[in-house]
C-alpha cells in the first residue's frame, strides 16, 4: 500500500487533467440513460399512441445524446493519453534518475534485460493501474449505480430477480483477482529473461560470431522466447475462460 501511495504523488502533479478526465467519463457515463429511455419514449407514445409527430423530436434527442457522448469520449480520450503520457515520463525519469545513484555492487546481481523492464514495461504497467484502472472503476461503479437505480424504480421485482447471478460474477471476479497475481509475475519473469539475453547477445555479437556461436545462442533465444510465450498464452487462456466477451 506504502508503494502505490508513492505512486499517487505523480498523479497530484497533474490535478486538472485528472479532473477533466474523470468529468468527462462520468457525463459521457450519464448518457446511457438517454438511449433506453428514448426507445422506451418512442414505443408507448409514437408505436402505440399512434403519434408519428413525436417521433422527431425523440430522434433528435437521441442525436443529440450520442453527438455529446462521443465528444465527451473524444476529449476524455485526448486527456487521458496526454495525462498517461507525462506521469509516465516523469516515472521514467525518476527511476532512471535513481537507478543512476546506486552503486556498482548493485549492478553485479542485476541483468540488464531486468532493468530495462522495469523502466520501459513495468512503468507502463503501474500507471495503467492507476490512472486507467481508477477511471474505469468510477465509470463502471456509476454505470452500475445509475442501471440499478432506474431498474428498481421501474420494477424492484424483477430487478432482485435480475441480481441472481451477481454473487456469482463476483466470487469469480474474486477467483481472478487472487490468483492473476503469479500468472502475471510468471509473464514477467519470462519477459525479463528474454530482454537480459537479447541485449547481452546484441552487445556481445561481435564475439558470438567471432566464435561461432550463433547455433548455440539462437536456440538459448529460442527458448527464453518460448517460456514467453507458454507463460502469455497461460494469462491469456485463463482470462478467456473469465471474460470470452
Amino acid at each position: 500500500m506504502k508503494t502505490v501511495w508513492r505512486v499517487f504523488a505523480y498523479l497530484k502533479r497533474y490535478p486538472w487533467m485528472a479532473a477533466g478526465t474523470l468529468t468527462c467519463a462520468i457525463l459521457s457515463t450519464l448518457m446511457v440513460i438517454v438511449f433506453p429511455a428514448t426507445t422506451k419514449w418512442i414505443i408507448d407514445d409514437v408505436v402505440r399512441a399512434n403519434r408519428p409527430d413525436k417521433l422527431l423530436p425523440f430522434l433528435a434527442l437521441a442525436a443529440v445524446a450520442f453527438l455529446v457522448q462521443h465528444g465527451l469520449n473524444a476529449l476524455r480520450i485526448i486527456l487521458n493519453n496526454t495525462f498517461e503520457q507525462k506521469v509516465i515520463f516523469d516515472l521514467r525519469s525518476d527511476l532512471y534518475s535513481h537507478i543512476q545513484l546506486l552503486p556498482l555492487r548493485w549492478f553485479d546481481n542485476r541483468a540488464t534485460g531486468d532493468l530495462m523492464t522495469r523502466v520501459i514495461e513495468d512503468v507502463n504497467s503501474v500507471e495503467r493501474v492507476l490512472i486507467d484502472g481508477i477511471e474505469q472503476g468510477v465509470v463502471a461503479a456509476l454505470q452500475v449505480i445509475i442501471v440499478l437505480g432506474v431498474m428498481f424504480y421501474l420494477s424492484w421485482k424483477l430487478t432482485l430477480l435480475g441480481l441472481v447471478p451477481a454473487p456469482f460474477l463476483a466470487g469469480g471476479a474474486l477467483w481472478y483477482t487472487l490468483t492473476a497475481h503469479r500468472r502475471y509475475r510468471l509473464q514477467r519473469r519470462a519477459s525479463s529473461a528474454m530482454n537480459a539475453l537479447l541485449h547481452d547477445n546484441l552487445a556481445g555479437i561481435r564475439q558470438i560470431k567471432s566464435f561461432g556461436r550463433e547455433s548455440e545462442q539462437h536456440a538459448r533465444f529460442n527458448n527464453a522466447s518460448n517460456e514467453l510465450r507458454r507463460a502469455t498464452l497461460v494469462v491469456m487462456r485463463v482470462w478467456a475462460m473469465y471474460h470470452p466477451s
